[in-house]
C-alpha cells in the first residue's frame, strides 16, 4: 500500500506538470488543474487505509509528498486565477517597446504581463518550503515563509489585482503544500 501512496504522489506530480504545460485557460483547462488534486485525494484515501509506514517506504513517501508538492501545485494555482477571473490579464500594461514580440500571440496584440512577476518560480519554493516544514513538524517555519512572502511582495501589491493574485495564489499554493505533506504524515503517523 505505501507503494501505491507513493505512485499516486509522482503521478499527481506529472499530471500536474502535462496541466500546467498544457495551460489552464477555459473550462477544459480548469478539469485538467483538478486531475493532481485527484490523485493527491486518492493517496490520502490510501494513506489512511494502510498501516503506519516507516524506514525506507516513509522516507520515499515524504519524497513524492514534496514532489507533488513542488510540480502539482502550479496547475491549481493558475486554475484558481482562471476561476476567480484573477489572472491580471485586465491590467493594462504597456506593450514592450523593445520590438520583442516573443510574449504576443499570433494575433499580434501584446499579452500583458500579470502584475506579480516571477511566482512560478516562487510557488515550487514555496511549496517545497511548506511541505518539508510541514513534514517536519515545523509550524514555525510555515509563519516565517508566508510572513517572508508577503514582505518580499509589499510593493507590488499596489497594482490593480496584484492582491488579489496574491492572495489567492497563496492560499491555493499552501493549501496543496499542506494536502500533499499531509498524505506522507497520515502515511506514518
Amino acid at each position: 500500500m505505501i507503494a501505491l501512496v507513493v505512485v499516486l504522489l509522482v503521478a499527481a506530480a506529472v499530471a500536474g506538470v502535462l496541466a500546467a504545460r498544457r495551460g489552464t485557460e477555459g473550462v477544459a483547462g480548469v478539469v485538467a488543474a483538478a486531475v493532481p488534486a485527484l490523485f493527491v485525494g486518492a493517496a490520502a484515501v490510501v494513506a489512511l487505509a494502510a498501516p503506519a509506514a516507516t524506514g525506507f517506504g516513509l522516507a520515499a513517501a515524504r519524497v513524492a509528498a514534496v514532489v507533488a508538492a513542488m510540480a502539482g501545485g502550479s496547475a491549481l494555482v493558475t486554475a484558481a486565477f482562471t476561476l476567480a477571473g484573477a489572472t491580471g490579464r485586465n491590467t493594462p500594461d504597456p506593450a514592450p517597446s523593445d520590438g520583442d514580440t516573443e510574449g504576443e500571440p499570433s494575433g499580434g496584440d501584446p499579452v500583458p504581463e500579470p502584475p506579480l512577476r516571477g511566482g512560478l518560480a516562487i510557488g515550487v519554493l514555496e511549496r517545497a518550503a511548506i511541505a518539508v516544514c510541514v513534514l517536519a513538524n515545523f509550524a514555525a517555519g510555515l509563519a516565517v515563509i508566508v510572513a517572508a512572502k508577503g514582505l518580499a511582495r509589499y510593493p507590488e501589491l499596489r497594482h490593480p489585482g496584484a492582491a488579489e493574485q496574491f492572495i489567492i495564489g497563496t492560499f491555493v499554493s499552501v493549501l496543496w503544500a499542506v494536502a500533499c505533506a499531509g498524505v506522507a504524515v497520515a502515511l506514518g503517523r
